[in-house]
Formats: C-alpha cells, structure tokens, sequence
C-alpha cells in the first residue's frame, strides 16, 4: 500500500499519502492486461513496471537529435547508450511529495494527506528506440535543460 510504503522512509519525512480510491491499484491492473490482449504481449517493450519516457526523434542531414522528457530526474541516475542502432535510456524518478512543514497556501502544518489523482509517473524507467541508420557512438553529446535530456547523435 502507498501509505505503508511512504511511512517506512523516515528519513525524508514524507507526508503518509492514502490513495483516494482504493480499486485503483486492480483497475490499472485490469487495463495492462487488456491492453496486451489486445495489441499483444510484444507490445509491452520494457521491463516490469518500468514507464517510458516520451521521447522526439528529429534529424538534419549530419545528426539525429533526441528529447526526452525527463522532468524530475536526477541527471545523474540516467544511463544512455547506443548499440548499432539501438539508442537505450534507462534511470529513475523519486515520487514526487509535498512539503512536510506547512501547507502551500494556508501555512498550517500537515499530518496526512489524500491523494486524489496519480498523473506522474515516478520509479524505474526504460526506453529503447530504433534508430532509423547507425550513428558515431563516439560523437554522442547530450545536456539536460529544463527537465529535458538533449542528445545530439552525429551520422556515420
């Protein structure tokens, strides 16, 4: 349960957060398996319960060029790399939670708090993407601005 999950880290203070409607967890369940009923187990190209990042793909006639939105995540804990012609991103996203002090806008402190929509995907991530020619692996830069991590592949 998330409120379990949140009240073990001590250590971060985290408000214990309960989610609003308790099916939610067996409903999300019930999708993924109808979603692979219908499009089929290939469909699934991560592992576990990883989510993908989005991602652009643009290209000129020297470079590939790749965004991928990854808001929240700490540079760091993003491994990129290329095979042939296989560009795989894979890191993690902390979950993110209000303040422990006070409330945003009254400045009244805060013992719990209900969590009523579930929007940002947080955990594990893993994006593999097929690029459309091979690359110069060795001349890959990439910068992260803006919550978004910028990767410019030079052609062979």
């Amino acid at each position: 349960m998330l409120e379990a999950e949140l009240s073990r880290d001590a250590e971060s203070r985290a408000l214990p957060i309960t989610m609003a409607e308790e099916g939610f967890t067996g409903l999300a369940k019930q999708m993924s398996r109808w979603i692979e009923h219908v499009l089929g187990t290939d469909y699934v190209q991560y592992p576990g319960n990883a989510w993908r990042p989005a991602v652009n793909l643009y290209e000129d006639p020297e470079a590939f060029y790749l965004v991928a939105d990854v808001a929240g995540v700490d540079a760091k804990s993003i491994d990129l790399h290329v095979q042939k012609r296989m560009l795989v991103l894979r890191g993690e996203r902390s979950s993110p939670r209000p303040p422990l002090e006070k409330s945003r806008c009254k400045g009244e402190k805060t013992t719990h708090m209900r969590l009523h929509v579930m929007e940002i995907n947080h955990g594990p991530f893993h994006r593999v993407l097929e690029l459309p020619q091979e690359i110069n692996s060795e001349a890959i830069q990439a910068c992260y601005r803006g919550g978004f991590l910028w990767v410019t592949m030079p052609k062979k």
